[in-house]
């Protein structure tokens, strides 16, 4: 099967990952701030709280295996590629993405 990810598409679908990873996190602070304002004699408040601890924690590691799996596809050059569209700013999670799997695999940048 050849890989058809293109430079574009994996920037693209990096930084779609990075968005739904973000959204999930403030669903879950929001969830937060309003378990932290309920009364506190509501029924399963402690229930609740464990299971929003427990879907956060597999929305991360949703997040890393899709992350790992998009970086494993990508050519070098793809992920070469990528990189330099980001410009290579510090605290953009794409770029250190990238730049990570980049020197991971050795690759000159």
């Amino acid at each position: 099967m050849e890989n058809t990810t293109s430079q574009f598409d994996l920037l693209g679908q990096l930084r779609s990952l990075i968005a739904q990873r973000n959204e999930a996190s403030e669903a879950f602070e929001v969830f937060k701030q309003d378990a932290v304002m309920a009364p506190a004699d509501m029924v399963n408040g402690e229930a609740s709280s464990e299971d929003a601890a427990e879907a956060a924690a597999d929305e991360v590691d949703t997040f890393a295996s899709q992350t790992e799996g998009l970086m494993a596809s990508a050519t070098d050059d793809e992920l070469i590629a990528a990189y330099r569209q980001t410009g290579g700013e510090v605290g953009d999670l794409a770029a250190e993405t990238l730049l990570d799997e980049i020197r991971r695999r050795d690759l000159e940048e």
